[in-house]
């Protein structure tokens, strides 16, 4: 879908609030401008953005926008400061939507005055860059805040995945977290490298479920050749209910990845800012690949 494409009977977003302007909301913003809709984007630091169509302020505006985006870190009680700051200013006028998938959609639209409007849109990162954004709905919200922030994604050029029930880490999240937990476990086990699992991550999975997806390539398979083979597979799984402590005992010991030198890989003299940029231009151009139908 291209950016603006006519959405029929559908609402229009015509102007944007995004709370928060880390890197996750300083691509949203740069989303919904190139859009053409009228984005303010708020943090109480200063944040320089030069993009056309984005105006950064400190405090809250006082023209109620269509709909907010809350995209702050991931704590709940600053998150629920910033919709207790939206309805006192704003009342019941804009659709609230939390950027989270790490923290329970219900609970942190409890105690809100206006919990009909209020949902999850969930964005990736780099937001600019994915096709495709989750719509969830929390459990009081009206039909209209779902249809305006669908509409929002549309006017972006964007497609919705909207879920009509909240459940922690949505769809997404939940797909790719079933995947990363047994990863932890075969390194926690010895039986893979970071390198081995990346590998195949890369050039096995990946290509195969850019085409043919997970249930897709089922189906072509046969499902009695899978039928059988999770009966053998899935009893040996990881089925702790717990963060893998491979994981956790490396966040503790400090080692966070590219910015602190060191991860699951060895990233010393690297530039985080870098790397990351690096990253985002394979996968834009990746991306526009498959959009474009060179999977066919």
């Amino acid at each position: 879908m291209k950016p603006n494409e006519s959405l029929g009977h559908e609402p229009s977003c015509r102007s944007l609030l995004i709370v928060g302007a880390g890197v996750m909301g300083q691509g949203i913003a740069r989303l919904f401008a190139a859009a053409g809709i009228d984005v303010t984007l708020m943090d109480c630091q200063d944040v320089k953005i030069s993009h056309p169509g984005v105006k950064f302020v400190r405090e809250t505006p006082a023209a109620a926008p269509d709909l907010v985006i809350e995209a702050v870190f991931e704590d709940a009680a600053v998150k629920k400061s910033v919709y207790a700051e939206m309805e006192r200013v704003y009342g019941g006028r804009p659709v609230v939507a939390t950027n989270t998938s790490g923290l329970p959609l219900n609970d942190l639209g409890a105690g809100l005055k206006y919990p009909e409007r209020f949902l999850a849109m969930h964005f990736f990162m780099p937001a600019e860059v994915f096709p495709m954004i989750e719509v969830v709905r929390a459990n009081r919200t009206e039909d209209s805040a779902i249809a305006l922030a669908i509409s929002a994604v549309k006017q972006a050029g964007r497609e919705p995945i909207v879920l009509e029930r909240a459940i922690n880490g949505y769809l997404i999240n939940r797909l790719q977290h079933s995947i990363l937990h047994e990863a932890y476990h075969l390194l926690e086990e010895g039986i893979a490298t970071p390198e081995m699992i990346d590998n195949v991550a890369k050039r096995l999975l990946g290509p195969r479920m850019c085409v043919t997806g997970l249930l897709e390539q089922k189906d072509i398979a046969g499902l009695e050749i899978h039928a059988k083979a999770q009966r053998s597979i899935v009893p040996s799984l990881s089925h702790t209910g717990v963060p893998s402590p491979y994981l956790q005992n490396m966040v503790a010991r400090g080692d966070l990845g590219v910015r602190t030198g060191k991860g699951f890989y060895d990233w010393t003299g690297r530039d985080a800012a870098e790397v990351q940029r690096q990253a985002n231009e394979r996968l834009r151009r990746l991306i526009a690949f498959l959009e474009d139908g060179g999977e066919r």
